[in-house]
């Protein structure tokens, strides 16, 4: 049987077989490229050649995805290169508040204060959308010096906090949200449930926070806030600026940071422009024949000539290379318009009593050319009902007003709050001592 098997001829493999008639096909097709013209002939080549490296960079894009380190904030790109003499005479300085630590994140670093007393009612602050958290210095010394322990904190872009990459996310509810649960987490004590005081973007932000958290949030005082300003006070300038897209975006970063630097302006000649927001002041009342505004020169840090609303602002755009494009992503994706569905979830929980929350405090200027102060109380009254809203409007203040008419926040918390300051006072002459001073020297700690 073997020997009849041997004496057969073997068949050839099905691969040598093919290879046969590729050789064939290839030695035709090579023949009739060679006869083409020489021109044709280096077009064909470079066109696959460069369909080969394409298919190469595809293959090596989606095996491996690639995101950018955070922009650092001036705390690794400034500080290291002055002397603490002239980081003292910084708009603003390292030491600007007490307890002040840095904390490690996948975002990135964020800087927060933390001060007042251990066992006082805790109140988180949250700044707006181009001024960091020491625009909010006053009200926070205000409100320790009142026994009550205080948490501000740099958002991501601004201040000494870094800036995530834009390229890689997106600075809106989620990321802020985050941003708050990584500080609040960071503290040596408990901080549930504690008072929200949230300012312009910060207000948008805060509601927004509540929404999700309701039994984290005794208290909720929205000053000038964001999330339900009207379609039409973003206009066709803005809507070019910030979502078109032939504008390369190195561009709109240029002229973004052109609308936001004050240099030496004196009168302020839009102030409803949203990179205005705020860094004027009002100069003359409605009462004196009609609101006018000038950029703002109020002292952030007492004993610091240098740190005004304007100068920090103008400081930040120099120094802080994530501080713009930031801004941009903020005005992009915050939760700064059209948040009546999240604020209903705020009146849902407050008629069930899911959470301690059993009213929202709005705090208007009455001359805000930004967040006008009729629009947001109708709105919110429609919104939230008109049994859970509490509103106080400021005569003759604007936008600024959580920067310079800190008093009267801390009147609405003490409502909350109720008007027992106790004997926490221990806190409170430490704190005041440490204000003259602008502050305790910063230390860092990764948590």
């Amino acid at each position: 049987m073997f020997s009849l098997f041997a004496s057969e001829k073997p068949q050839p493999k099905a691969a040598e077989v093919a290879i046969q008639r590729i050789t064939s096909i290839s030695t035709n097709s090579l023949s009739r490229f060679e006869r083409l013209p020489k021109a044709q002939r280096y077009l064909i080549i470079g066109a696959a050649s460069l369909g080969g490296l394409s298919l190469l960079w595809s293959i090596s894009a989606s095996s491996r995805f690639y995101q950018r380190p955070p922009i650092p904030s001036p705390k690794q790109t400034l500080l290291p290169e002055l002397t603490s003499e002239e980081a003292g005479e910084l708009p603003y300085h390292p030491a600007a508040l007490p307890g002040a630590r840095d904390v490690d994140s996948p975002y990135g670093s964020i800087r927060v204060y933390e001060f007042g007393p251990r066992d006082g009612e805790r109140v988180l602050l949250i700044h707006g959308i181009s001024t960091p958290s020491i625009a909010l210095a006053d009200l926070a010394h205000k409100l320790a010096g009142k026994g009550r322990r205080v948490m501000l904190f740099d958002l991501f872009g601004r201040g000494y906090s870094s800036a995530p990459s834009p390229a890689d996310y997106n600075y809106n509810a989620s990321l802020y949200t985050t941003q708050i649960l990584l500080c609040l987490q960071s503290s040596p004590i408990l901080w549930t449930p504690f008072t929200i005081i949230g300012y312009s973007l910060g207000g948008a932000i805060a509601a927004d926070f509540t929404s999700y958290f309701p039994s984290m949030v005794r208290g909720l005082v929205l000053v000038a806030p964001g999330g339900l300003i009207r379609p039409h006070h973003f206009g066709i300038g803005s809507k070019m600026l910030y979502r078109s897209s032939w504008m390369p975006e190195w561009m709109v970063s240029k002229l973004v940071a052109s609308k936001l630097w004050t240099g030496a302006k004196r009168v302020e000649p839009a102030p409803d422009a949203v990179e205005n927001a705020e860094t004027t002041t009002t100069t003359t009342t409605v009462s004196e024949g009609g609101a006018k505004f000038s950029s703002s020169n109020q002292m952030l840090l007492p004993g610091n000539p240098h740190s005004t609303v304007s100068a920090v602002v103008d400081w930040q755009i120099k120094h802080h290379y994530g501080f713009v494009p930031a801004f941009i992503s903020t005005i992009r994706y915050a939760p700064i318009y059209n948040q009546h569905h999240r604020w209903s979830v705020i009146k849902e929980n407050i008629e069930t009593k899911t959470g301690p929350l059993r009213d929202v405090w709005l705090v208007l200027g009455e001359t805000d050319p930004i967040i006008i102060a009729d629009e947001v109380t109708e709105d919110a009254k429609a919104v939230l009902g008109e049994d859970n809203v509490r509103v106080r409007v400021i005569e003759g203040a604007g936008h600024e007003i959580a920067i310079e008419k800190a008093d009267d926040i801390v009147k609405v918390v003490r409502s909350i709050l109720g008007k027992g300051e106790s004997s926490k006072e221990s806190g409170s002459s430490k704190s005041s001592s440490r204000r003259k001073h602008g502050g305790s020297h910063a230390s860092s700690s990764a948590r």
